[in-house]
């Protein structure tokens, strides 16, 4: 009975520690993918790389120098081919657009430069182990974002009249039960197909600075999220339009709220948009 209990207790702390990792990062939505992951409610892209000693390296030091470049190396390519693979929309990928001469694999390849060396281990037989990471947002994504999304100027308030509130202060969209595939550039459209969001209502300062929208996990968080608070519209979406994964569809009587009252043209120029998904 004694052995059970020994055996027991180390399974119960490793699971215990699990709990709290999962706990921890349970509120983001990371996208994992063949060479790397998305985090979609922070923009952050991570790959890893992995680089092997030289046959007769000269000495220990000589032998990690050599592999850690090789993992670093690895990582940075791993990295490119993570962000060819992310969506703009529900037809396109960035990869699709590199290979435009508006954009091109080189000035991608010049963005990535940036990317920032953020673990290291050691493994097995003197392997390196390099992990790094881009920002989503700023730089990178002035690059690929399309140019359909431009610059939308602030309504200037007539001298000595009052500013409205806003009576929303950002917009959540509920997608929980729908398998929703993230994008750059989701559509959010009503029953009849009306676009209620998408290029032509955010703004590309906006956009740029910290992508249409950002996904999430939890629903407790979203309502308290920086990018929405302190006053969200809720809505639901009710399922993907045909043949766009990416996209949103919501109700009529949602999309009335969105559109009325006007001055929530605001919060969607600024891109103040925020979806739950599972």
């Amino acid at each position: 009975m004694m052995k059970t209990r020994l055996y027991f207790l180390p399974f119960l702390a490793g699971l215990f520690l699990l709990c709290l990792s999962v706990s921890a990062h349970g509120e983001n939505y990371i996208e994992v993918l063949d060479k790397g992951t998305v985090d979609w409610t922070n923009g952050f892209i991570e790959a890893e790389g992995l680089g092997k000693p030289p046959p007769d390296p000269l000495n220990t030091a000589h032998s990690r120098a050599v592999a850690e470049r090789e993992a670093a190396l690895s990582a940075r390519v791993n990295l490119a081919e993570v962000v060819k693979r992310i969506r703009v929309d529900s037809r396109t990928e960035v990869g699709d657009y590199v290979k435009r001469p508006a954009i091109g694999l080189d000035a991608l390849e010049t963005r990535l430069r940036s990317a920032r060396r953020v673990d290291l281990s050691y493994e097995r037989a003197e392997e390196v182990r390099v992990r790094v990471s881009v920002r989503l947002w700023g730089a990178l994504a002035e690059l690929i974002l399309p140019n359909s999304i431009r610059n939308i100027s602030t309504i200037v308030q007539p001298p000595g009249q009052e500013k409205s509130e806003e009576s929303f202060t950002g917009l959540i969209v509920d997608c929980r039960g729908i398998s929703l595939q993230p994008a750059l550039v989701p559509l959010i459209v009503d029953e009849e197909g009306e676009v209620i969001y998408g290029p032509a209502f955010a703004s590309r300062d906006h956009a740029a600075e910290k992508g249409m929208v950002s996904y999430i996990r939890d629903f407790t968080t979203a309502n308290n999220h920086v990018r929405v608070a302190p006053r969200p519209l809720v809505v639901k979406g009710i399922r993907k339009p045909e043949g766009s994964p990416c996209d949103i569809m919501i109700s009529r009587a949602d999309a009335a709220k969105i559109r009325q009252p006007p001055s929530n043209l605001g919060f969607l120029h600024r891109c103040r948009v925020l979806v739950v998904v599972d």
